[in-house]
């Protein structure tokens, strides 16, 4: 897109529950906000979240900066992350910025 940003996931999963660590790259414009899409698997539920607001805790999730980590230069890179009950295996995380 035009700038943007981009977002990729890494989890560390056990029996019942998990915590994801997202990291969210500005794209060529950089950012002065960003928001990032997750859609949650059937059953999962987002507990806490750190370096992020969460909208939502089941479902499609949508986690905003917090003040300090929304704007970013060009190819920067914020992170943030979340645990959560039930499996987070399969998650596809999306990236759209201000």
């Amino acid at each position: 897109g035009q700038g943007g940003c981009t977002a990729s996931v890494t989890l560390n999963s056990w029996t019942g529950g998990f915590v994801a660590n997202v990291k969210v790259t500005a794209g060529s414009s950089g950012t002065r906000g960003w928001t990032v899409t997750m859609t949650l698997p059937g059953g999962a539920s987002v507990t806490n979240t750190w370096s992020a607001t969460a909208s939502g805790n089941s479902g499609t999730v949508r986690f905003t900066n917090v003040d300090y980590n929304g704007q970013l230069g060009a190819g920067q890179s914020a992170e943030f992350g979340f645990q959560g009950n039930g499996s987070g295996s399969g998650m596809t995380p999306t990236c759209s910025a201000s």
